[in-house]
Parts: C-alpha cells; sequence; structure tokens
C-alpha cells in the first residue's frame, strides 16, 4: 500500500488506562493512573483505613503450607494481576510488594492476600500520585541499582531493582531475583549493576536514534 489512512484526533489525553496531561508553557507532561485505580479500589471494596507504608511491619513472605480453595486462588490472582498492570504504568513504589505477592499465587494464604489489601489501603492514601515530566531539565538518561544479599529464605538468592530517568523522572523500572545465588554482598551489586547497564545502553541507543531522527 502506498498510502495509510488516518486521522488526527489531537492532543493525546488517555493511553492505556493512564491518563495525560500537558503544560505546553512550562514543557510540561503530567501522567496519572487514578481512574484505573478508583476501579481497582471499589472492585476490592478498599475505601476506609488508608495506610501510609505499602508493606506492613516486619511482615515475612511465607510459603501456604496448605493448599488453598480454588475460589480463593482466583480472587487472589485476581487481585495481584490488577496490582501489576499498576507497576507496569506508573506505580514503581509498589514494585517490590507486588513481586512477592505473585510468587505466591500458585498457592495464596488468607495471611498474603491481606498483605494484598494492606497494599490496597495504602494505594487508597496515595491515589494521587502523579509522575511529571520536566521538559525544561534538559537532563538526560540517568541510572539508579542496588540489591540485597540471600534474603529469599527458601533459595538464598538475592533480589535485583535498577530504574532509568528522563527528564527528571522515572521512565523505566524493573526488580526481579537473581537467577544465581550471589556468594557475596559485592557479587549481588556487580550483577545487578550489569543488567542495569545493559538497559541503560540499549536506552540511550534508542534515545540517540530518536534524537537524530
Amino acid at each position: 500500500m502506498a498510502r495509510w489512512e488516518c486521522c488526527d484526533l489531537g492532543e493525546t489525553t488517555e493511553f492505556l488506562g493512564m491518563h495525560i496531561s500537558h503544560d505546553r508553557k512550562n514543557q510540561k507532561i503530567f501522567i496519572d493512573q487514578c481512574e484505573y485505580l478508583e476501579k481497582v479500589l471499589a472492585c476490592f471494596n478498599v475505601v476506609t483505613n488508608p495506610t501510609h507504608t505499602p508493606l506492613p511491619s516486619e511482615f515475612s513472605f511465607k510459603p501456604n503450607e496448605k493448599q488453598c480453595n480454588p475460589k480463593f486462588r482466583q480472587k487472589y490472582q485476581q487481585l495481584v494481576g490488577s496490582l501489576i498492570y499498576l507497576i507496569i504504568g506508573l506505580r514503581l513504589d509498589i514494585g517490590f510488594t507486588v513481586v512477592k505477592l505473585a510468587q505466591q499465587m500458585a498457592n495464596p494464604s488468607n495471611d498474603h492476600y491481606q498483605v494484598g489489601l494492606h497494599l490496597c489501603r495504602y494505594l487508597l492514601a496515595t491515589c494521587r500520585y502523579w509522575l511529571a515530566y520536566n521538559g525544561l531539565s534538559n537532563e538526560l538518561l540517568v541510572a539508579y541499582s542496588d540489591s540485597d544479599w540471600g534474603q529469599d529464605h527458601d533459595h538464598r538468592k538475592s533480589t535485583t531493582g535498577y530504574f532509568t530517568m528522563l527528564a527528571q523522572r522515572i521512565t523505566f523500572w524493573f526488580s526481579h531475583k537473581q537467577k544465581s545465588v550471589a556468594l557475596s554482598s559485592t557479587e549481588a551489586e556487580y550483577i545487578v549493576l550489569s543488567d542495569c547497564s545493559h538497559q541503560l545502553i540499549c536506552k540511550g541507543i534508542l534515545l540517540g536514534q530518536c534524537l537524530v531522527t
């Protein structure tokens, strides 16, 4: 085909459940998921008792030793699935907790579900959070990385975490269990630094191509 049929729908205001607004004068873009989050909280009847931490104090994720009810498992998976969509979109701050909850989806316990509801109450308190990208900052890609060391009590694997920033706000984040057991905290840090550097190089190349274009 020589031509594609298309039409101009005007300024972008929504994309995949994310609300987008612009401040042309100050060259800023604001992105939030408030509308989607409100639907999730209403679905699980979380409307009171907001909290200010993603995890209860000193909670430790332990596997469920009993077999859970299939209906309860489905309900738990619906909750975690809804939260996963939030961390894919904007909410980096709940990433660690959601990853831990997702690791229990095959056989969750009521304690795990209560942690999920606790996280929802944290989201209730922070429902109006958004990302604001400052076009006047002229800040290029910046990255931060970190890891724990052997905090998984079942496999003794470390957890990797890193994120990149552009225009003073986060553009990419990642958290996952490392594939091998690190023999020292230094080794765990080298693993996450390697993964973060790989992402930073790839994104730097893509950004350079966009600027050239």
